[in-house]
């Protein structure tokens, strides 16, 4: 069988550039040989991923935040996307780039102009060498509900940019669940904490920073102070993260189990007194999930060893908890972490990062 001879029907295309002109013209050449969706920012672009699952990824080099290389590493970590081929088409023709392009994981680079025509060869002929790769895939999913696979593939992604490759992610849920346990059972929070709760924060409190994917790696990784510009690249996270909810929730109407890791996502760096960001809310106003992981992420973050700050000891990260009672978290919730500290200390124990 040719190239010419493959079969595109309901092959999906994901097209990323910021030029909607760009966009436009994918959508002229190649919708109805196969189902093209489009995105002009990374957060359009993750919203299209958990979506519409894409068979293949048209990955523009030079956007703006996140660069192309960037975004394929972020692609070949992510479990749920690595096996996706991505075509770098760019105007960028530096022998060097197109190699680190390769180096990173890229399945072909095309360069601006290009042939139309050789474009979809080029397409379909990958779609060819892929396509028992995309069997082997939908096997492994079958049976998970599309919630289910919606929540593990954003929880890959955010993933994607966790603390170096630590457990970080897996001990938030942990943590978070074992807060909302306790929690449920006083007196303050009986009423509003459920079963169905507690098992949502167990499941979406590591998508707290998913909008991080769209942070620069090198502010990521900077070993020195923030600057106030690059601080302000950080705050942003929440609500990119937010607004990448957003506009999945538009593919999937039907999921309001989405607005609980928005809150989350948006509000977990919200405090008490209302200092915190990104809108200052302060008290009872901070949603209750947001409350639980903010506390969580805080602990686990200071007992992290990390290549510009040293890890703390259990107790001291502990205390430091238990010191920002009534500023930083909610004083309630405080008095239940310091009720739970040998549960929260078996967490510690049993899933510290080895190295």
């Amino acid at each position: 069988m040719s190239i010419l001879d493959f079969d595109t029907f309901g092959l999906r295309l994901l097209c990323i550039d910021d030029s909607k002109t760009q966009l436009l013209l994918y959508t002229s050449e190649l919708d109805g040989m196969f189902s093209v969706s489009t995105a002009s920012t990374y957060e359009e672009a993750i919203a299209q991923l958990t979506s519409s699952q894409p068979d293949l990824i048209l990955l523009d080099m030079n956007m703006p935040r996140v660069s192309g290389l960037e975004f394929l590493d972020i692609l070949s970590s992510t479990p749920h996307y690595a096996q996706i081929p991505v075509i770098i088409v760019s105007g960028e023709n530096d022998p060097a780039y197109v190699k680190e392009a390769f180096i990173r994981g890229a399945a072909d680079y095309v360069r601006k102009p290009y042939d139309s025509e050789e474009l979809i060869l080029r397409i379909t002929r990958i779609f060819r060498l892929v396509s028992g790769h995309r069997d082997a895939a939908e096997k492994r999913t079958a049976g998970k509900s599309a919630q289910i696979l919606l929540v593990e593939s954003l929880a890959d992604l955010a993933s994607a940019k966790d603390n170096e490759n630590t457990g970080h992610l897996q001990r938030i849920g942990l943590y978070s669940r074992e807060i909302a346990a306790a929690a449920a059972a006083s007196i303050r929070f009986r009423t509003d904490i459920s079963e169905e709760f507690v098992q949502k924060i167990a499941d979406m409190a590591a998508l707290h920073d998913i909008g991080k994917v769209n942070i620069p790696e090198y502010i990521l990784s900077k070993e020195g102070p923030l600057t106030d510009r690059e601080f302000e690249h950080i705050k942003r996270h929440t609500t990119d993260g937010a607004r990448t909810i957003d506009m999945i929730r538009l593919s999937f109407p039907d999921y309001a189990f989405l607005d609980f890791a928005r809150d989350i996502i948006l509000y977990h760096h919200e405090r008490w007194d209302g200092s915190g960001y990104p809108e200052g809310k302060t008290k009872q106003d901070i949603p209750l999930a947001s409350r639980i992981v903010a506390i969580a992420d805080a602990f686990d973050t200071m007992t992290l060893q990390r290549r510009y700050a040293e890890a703390k000891d259990f107790d001291t990260a502990f205390e430091e908890i238990l010191a920002a009672q009534g500023t930083v978290y909610d004083p309630d919730l405080v008095v239940v972490f310091r009720l739970i500290k040998n549960r929260i200390k078996d967490i510690y124990d049993k899933n510290r990062d080895q190295g």
